[in-house]
């Protein structure tokens, strides 16, 4: 980047120099033209004058030392005295033919006192022409011309002057440019430095806002928004290993003992029966726990078919409170529903989510008391809370009680209850219809579940089975 940057301010810089240059040079040549037509029109004027005050042309020949004296000083002026017929009365050079043909060709074909350009032995000219007569009537053609060689000599050692400063120039701007470039550059390579310096071990880093220039604020803090978001999604995943390995050493566990166990001595064809139905049990539990797993795995990707229908809300209610209420009355607590209207959600989707809340909230329960599932039409929305009093969620937790297999306390799970995964599964299925699964609790008193559904029809659909487990 430093390369590509002193490259660019280095064509910057002999482009710059080069155009101005060019404009110098032009200028310069131009004031200097402009000069020389002023003196050469001045020269006309002041040979014309004489020519007038001469009484013929034989005086002008007689006083050819005045009138030369006119252009004294001035060696590249050439000047060229003809009668009307075209004969040389005076002349200040010693030519060559082909360059008094070449004035004399000028003669005819100039306009009077206009500026012209002719060509004297490989060199430009500038010249004026002009047909002053004496004082006694006599008719001459007056020629005044200059050479360019001055001219162009003193350009030509401009125009040298002029690049020998463009390069200089060019060269002094790139080694400045390094330096500019290397200095301007250094917040960036401090940001490098310390972004090498994030590993897998130390996704806590972050970049110093405070070293990065004002227009890269906006990009250091994009980045470490970026390391938080990895961040989280690290740990998610560490503490997710970490879970699913003890959840699944357990039921495993249970299965090699008890099998050792029956297989340390001759057993009797009950006892042997009994193993197996307890060794059915852990199977079905890794079952649920797999089958939970591939949802999540399977919504977070898109892979689950939502079937989308206009449901009544006090239809599924009334379900729901007809599957729970054995349940619930085995656990000596009461559910209450309430609720009307209708949203937009897939049945078994909605089902299966409010069934994991209301499993939780009857787990969590003391006995005798209640339970309330309710439905809400509020704005643009459809909120259906699960709300059930209890010891409530400490707030330091609350942020991850939708995280995979994040229990709020652990010593309350058995080996044969939770997974936790039941509500990471409510949010994602409330995630695919477009709504909001959050969570509000009480120390001691209450803890409510709330599900937003969009009123609206959700355009989001996938492709694939999606599983129905109570």
């Amino acid at each position: 980047m430093a390369s590509r940057l002193v490259s660019l301010f280095a064509l910057v810089a002999i482009i710059t120099f080069a155009a101005v240059g060019t404009y110098l040079y032009r200028s310069l040549y131009v004031q200097l033209e402009r000069r020389d037509d002023e003196e050469l029109i001045g020269k006309s004027r002041s040979i014309g004058h004489l020519i007038q005050e001469a009484a013929s042309i034989e005086s002008i020949k007689a006083n050819r030392h005045a009138m030369l004296d006119t252009i004294s000083g001035h060696d590249r002026l050439l000047v060229l005295i003809t009668d009307a017929a075209g004969a040389t009365i005076l002349k200040n050079y010693t030519g060559s033919e082909e360059e008094g043909t070449a004035l004399l060709n000028s003669l005819q074909t100039a306009r009077p006192n206009t500026l012209g350009r002719v060509v004297l032995e490989e060199n430009s000219a500038r010249l004026i022409a002009s047909r002053p007569t004496t004082s006694s009537g006599e008719e001459t053609l007056v020629v005044v011309a200059r050479t360019a060689s001055d001219r162009m000599e003193l350009l030509a050692n401009y125009r040298t002057e002029v690049w020998y400063a463009a390069t200089i120039g060019t060269l002094l701007a790139t080694i400045l440019s390094f330096f500019l470039v290397r200095s301007g550059l250094r917040p960036l390579r401090l940001m490098a430095a310390q972004t090498h310096a994030i590993s897998a071990n130390r996704l806590d880093t972050r970049l110093d806002i405070r070293s990065a220039p004002r227009e890269l604020h906006e990009i250091v803090e994009s980045f470490n928004a970026m390391l938080d978001r990895l961040h989280r999604s690290f740990e998610q995943l560490t503490q997710f290993s970490a879970d699913l390995a003890h959840d699944l050493r357990t039921p495993l566990n249970n299965l090699m003992v008890q099998t050792q166990v029956a297989l340390g001595k001759q057993r009797s064809f009950e006892e042997y029966q009994g193993l197996l139905s307890s060794n059915i049990e852990e199977y079905e539990r890794l079952a649920r726990m797999m089958e939970s797993m591939l949802f999540l795995a399977r919504a977070e990707n898109a892979h689950v078919a939502v079937k989308i229908q206009l449901l009544s809300i006090e239809d599924e209610l009334t379900r729901i409170f007809d599957y729970f209420e054995g349940i619930a009355d085995e656990a000596r607590v009461k559910i209450v529903v309430d609720g009307s209207g209708e949203i937009f959600a897939d049945p078994i989707l909605l089902r299966r989510a409010l069934g994991n809340l209301i499993a939780n909230a009857i787990r969590y329960t003391p006995a005798g008391r209640t339970i309330r599932v309710e439905a809400t039409q509020t704005g643009d929305a459809t909120s259906l809370t699960v709300s059930n009093p209890g010891e409530g969620i400490h707030p330091d937790v609350l942020g991850r009680i939708f995280d995979r297999f994040y229990r709020a306390d652990a010593s309350r799970s058995s080996s044969g209850g939770s997974s936790g995964l039941g509500l990471a599964i409510v949010r994602s299925i409330v995630n695919l219809h477009g709504g909001e699964a959050s969570v509000e609790s009480i120390p001691g008193e209450r803890t409510i579940f709330r599900l937003t559904f969009p009123k609206e029809r959700p355009g989001r659909s996938a492709s694939g089975p999606a599983p129905m487990q109570k």
